[in-house]
C-alpha cells in the first residue's frame, strides 16, 4: 500500500492469523502533501502525532524564547 506498512481485512498476518475488522478512522492513500489533520475524523487539537509516519500534525511550538545578541528558542518536534 504505496510502501506503507499496512493491512486490509482479510489480510494474513505473518503468523497466520486473519485480520477480521480495521477501523474507520485510518486514512490510506490519500495524495502526497495532504496532512492528516485535512482527512475526516483527523485530530486537530492537543499535540496529535501521525503514528504512522511519526509526524507532528499540528505546527510547531517554542517553549522558551530568550532574546540577546545571540537568541536562544527551544521548540518542539516529534
Amino acid at each position: 500500500m504505496s510502501g506503507k506498512p499496512a493491512a486490509r481485512q482479510g489480510d494474513m498476518t505473518q503468523y497466520g492469523g486473519s485480520i477480521v475488522q480495521g477501523s474507520a478512522g485510518v486514512r490510506i492513500g490519500a495524495p502526497t502533501g495532504v496532512a492528516c489533520s485535512v482527512c475526516p475524523g483527523g485530530v486537530t487539537s492537543g499535540h496529535p502525532v501521525n503514528p504512522l509516519l511519526g509526524a507532528k500534525v499540528l505546527p510547531g511550538e517554542t517553549d522558551i524564547a530568550l532574546p540577546g545578541p545571540l537568541p536562544f528558542i527551544l521548540s518542539r518536534t516529534y
